[in-house]
């Protein structure tokens, strides 16, 4: 039986840019051509073989079905309360339960993704787990020797410089007393980068490790772990960090929504009802 994910962590210390990929394009576009993007890119990572993208064609058609009749009527019905809940200053409380609602998404996408990774990932030969467990480990190398070399100050810009592309998104003009938070949360991202590019390693570790056992009796559970649990594996150590980063998005989601002024507001709330909108219509009820 495969074990439920618990969903106490989140994967990655970014709740904030969840959804970020909408960002210019038409939901609908990126919506349709999900399930063509993803078997383009396991093919590029693995070289499938033609049973294998059979497959993962079945698994990936199977859980978009499932993902649009289940979920975007929630994200429809979410996206409608959070427009309505962004016309006033938001509480870290308030916050702190829209945040549940995305952790709760994802759980439940999880939930069904994994078996559907699991079997494909079983199907996988030595050579296509060597050529991804390569390539993934020269990035990870790279992203460790960029913020060893870069000057702070120079990254410290680069991630002011990304937020505030996402906030003009979001909000329209980021006016001169947002800039506060903006230089706070990129002070934030360079804090806990360290752990993270540890954690990406110690996973990636672990990864390895399980697929070099993929006909194991236990590589079902174990696998399903890793992909589950996250930082909650290897001794938990990296627990603190993720639970530190959610607060302090909270807070700091809180903090921005005190600042918008009406014009912000505005526009943040007709994106919002855009995107409920469309998937309110993609899901057909």
């Amino acid at each position: 039986m495969i074990n439920k994910v618990r969903w106490h962590k989140p994967k990655t210390w970014g709740l904030l840019l969840i959804g970020l990929l909408l960002t210019g394009c038409s939901t609908r576009v990126i919506y349709y051509w999900l399930d063509t993007a993803i078997i383009w890119q396991l093919d590029d990572y693995f070289a499938l073989s033609y049973s294998q993208k059979d497959l993962l064609s079945r698994e990936v058609k199977g859980l978009m079905a499932w993902h649009r009749q289940h979920e975007l009527p929630r994200y429809a019905k979410d996206l409608d309360a959070l427009a309505k809940a962004v016309a006033s200053p938001m509480t870290p409380e308030q916050i702190s339960t829209n945040l549940d609602a995305v952790q709760q998404s994802l759980t439940r996408t999880l939930e069904n993704t994994i078996p559907r990774a699991v079997r494909l990932a079983r199907t996988l030969t030595d050579d296509q787990v060597a050529r991804f467990m390569t390539d993934r480990v020269k990035r990870q190398q790279e992203r460790q020797k960029d913020f060893a070399t870069e000057p702070k100050e120079q990254m410290l810009a680069e991630f002011r410089d990304k937020m505030n592309k996402r906030l003009e998104f979001w909000i329209g003009e980021v006016k001169p007393a947002q800039a506060p938070l903006v230089a706070q949360w990129a002070e934030w991202q360079y804090e806990l980068m360290p752990p993270w590019l540890e954690f990406q390693e110690s996973w990636t570790q672990e990864l390895d490790r399980l697929m070099k056992q993929r006909q194991s009796p236990d590589f079902t559970r174990e696998l399903t772990d890793l992909l589950a649990e996250g930082d909650g594996l290897m001794d938990g150590r990296f627990t603190g960090y993720t639970e530190q980063s959610r607060q302090r998005t909270v807070n700091w989601l809180s903090a921005m929504s005190q600042s918008l002024d009406i014009s912000q507001r505005a526009h943040l709330y007709s994106l919002l009802k855009g995107y409920a909108r469309d998937f309110k219509q993609m899901s057909g009820s």
